[in-house]
This record gives structure tokens, sequence and C-alpha cells, in this order.
């Protein structure tokens, strides 16, 4: 072997040793990539009021249960398939303690696309990361060869930033986020704003009780969070569900559909049905372990409220089964308002 050739295989050997390096680094990176633990959400134990939950068993099929507060009765949903349509219908009871009912319907073919917007799948994940590593393999080949190292390293991290890219985008349009630290959340806010259009044929059965019975704003907000509150069950969605990565919450049309959400979920329904409404500014509120709102109006006596960008928005815990007006919100809730480690505030609107 001459020389000539010596130096070669040692180049050789030199640029994969290189590129495996950099590879484990992406590795150890991907590694640190995590779902939040059991999302923020409130363990049931330790929800608005302690009832007992009931066994969910096909919620996705026809059904119809009849819920009793002990603040109310007359509370109930009713959710089935019927004509190619996915249906709700749900009972309760506002705080004038008038009886209504709002009714929901979505397209099954429609139902079954708006679903995939949400979560992920182990398989659209390996696809990322698979593209990522022939992408690697290309940069750094290339670039050996037109710089050395410096020139491979070089086009290695624009890779590297492209994937970084394309991953926070796929997560964005499944109504999950990157945060720091590499955990994935729901991404309430845009959530929100995605949904508000899909609730709109909600928000104007709402607007027509209100017209009905002569309801103004606060009456109108009320009725939403009370039929929220107590007509859709509490229950914490998991995780993973197949190969879908879910990040712990319902989207709210399928909430709806089903008739079940957690603290988090019941929020997302609130704020996409309130959201169309113009004018209405609202926020989300995350503590430890538990997801509320708050919308800007002016405290009431005995409101709790929290202040953003120098205006205080009252209040609203959507979670229920306790029936909260806005300005209350649970004893636990509000330990946890009070707490050290204090709440993180997110502009829905």
């Amino acid at each position: 072997m001459t020389i000539k050739d010596s130096r070669l295989l040692l180049c050789c050997f030199l640029s994969a040793a290189l590129f495996a390096w950099t590879l484990r680094l992406a590795s150890e990176w991907e590694e640190k990539l995590a779902v939040y633990p059991a999302g923020i959400d409130l363990t049931y134990d330790q929800s608005s009021e302690d009832e007992e939950e009931e066994e969910d068993e096909g919620e996705e099929e026809a059904r119809e249960q009849v819920v009793r507060k002990k603040t109310e009765t007359g509370t109930s949903q009713k959710v089935w398939k019927a004509g190619g349509m996915f249906n709700a219908q749900y009972h309760f009871v506002n705080f004038n303690r008038d009886k209504l009912d709002v009714s929901f319907s979505m397209p099954a073919e429609y139902y079954r696309k708006y679903l995939t917007g949400y979560g992920y799948t182990d398989e659209e994940y390996s696809a990322l990361k698979k593209w990522r590593e022939t992408a690697y393999r290309a940069a750094w080949e290339a670039g050996y060869e037109r710089g050395g190292k410096p020139a491979a390293e070089k086009a290695v991290k624009e890779v590297g930033v492209e994937y970084e890219t394309r991953l926070r985008g796929m997560f964005y349009k499944r109504g999950l986020a990157l945060r720091t630290g590499n955990i994935v959340e729901c991404d309430m806010p845009g959530i929100v704003r995605r949904n508000a259009p899909e609730l709109k044929s909600l928000a104007l059965a709402f607007q027509a009780h209100a017209k009905k019975n002569g309801y103004g704003s606060e009456d109108t907000v009320g009725a939403v969070v009370s039929m929220v509150q107590t007509a859709i069950r509490y229950k914490i969605p998991p995780t993973l569900e197949g190969t879908r990565h879910t990040g712990g919450l319902l989207p709210p049309a399928r909430s709806l559909l089903s008739g079940w959400g957690d603290c988090d979920t019941k929020t997302g329904v609130v704020a996409s049905i309130l959201a169309n409404w113009s004018g209405i500014k609202m926020v989300g509120i995350a503590v430890p372990r538990h997801y509320l709102m708050a919308i800007r109006r002016i405290p009431g006596k005995g409101d709790m409220f929290v202040r953003y960008e120098g205006l205080e928005y009252v209040l609203i815990e959507p979670a229920g089964p306790a029936w909260l007006e806005p300005g209350s919100v649970g004893k636990y809730t509000a330990e946890l308002l009070k707490s050290s480690k204090g709440y993180v505030i997110e502009p829905f609107f």
C-alpha cells in the first residue's frame, strides 16, 4: 500500500468517525424529546368538585347518559352517529337556573379529516428522523468534498436547523408545541384559534338562547361555561392512542362529539365557542398539573382575576364538574394560583 493510499484510507476513516459522532449528538438530543408527563392534567380527585368518575365505554358510539350534580338536575348528554353525521345534544342548567339545550353535528368524513389534524404518529416521526439521517449523510459528503471538515460540519449543522424547523412545523400543524427542554405540550392558543370557526354553529345556538331569554354578555358567557362544566363529563385523555401521541388533549370538536374531556380540553371548548364573538379577549392560565382560562372584563366584588399587560382578566374554570360562575374557582385551583410555583399566562386573542 502506498503512502497516498494510506492517507486516503485514514481520511475516509476520520470522515466516517466524525459523521458518526455528529449522528450520536443528534441522537442524544432526540432522546431528550419527551411529551410532558400526563400533560398538564388535574387528576380527577383534584378536580373542581369531588364526585365519582363514571367509566367510559364506547364513547364514540351512540349513547345517552344523564348526569346529576349537587347544584342542579336536568343535565344530560346524548352522542350518536346517524346518516353519515356525528351528533351531540346537551341539556344543562345555566347560572340563571334556566334549563337550556344545544346541539352540535359534523359530517363523518369531515370529522375523520379533522381528527388527523391533531397529534402525531410514530410513523410520521420516524419518517422525519429518517429524512434527517439521509440529509446528514448527503450534506456531510458534499461538504467534505467541497471544503473538508469545516464545510462538512457547517452543512450538517444546517441540516439540523432544517430538521428542527420541520419538527416544530409538524407539531404546530397538529396542535402541539415544542417547548424549552424539548418538552412537547398542547398549543392551546393555536387550538383555540383553529377551532373557533369549527364551533361557530354552537356559538350561534347560544346566541339564539341569549336573544330568546334577553341575556347580556355575562349571562351568555355563563351559559357556555355551565354547559361545559356540567354536561361534558370530566375524564383525562390518554397521551397515547395506538401509535398517535395526543399530548393528553382532545380537540374541541372531538370532546363535544364524545361527551368528555379534562381541564385543558374543556378550556379549549369554552374558548373556541366564545372566540366567535368579536371583541372578546381571553387568556389561558397554566398552573402545575392544571389549566383554566380568564376573560377580559372588570372584576365584580369577590371575583378572582389575573392581570395581563395591565388589564384585569376574570378567571373561569371550565373543568367541572362543579358549577362555578366566572370569577370563582375550586379550592384546589385557588391554592395552586397562590403557590410559589405561580402560573403562566397564554394569550388566546
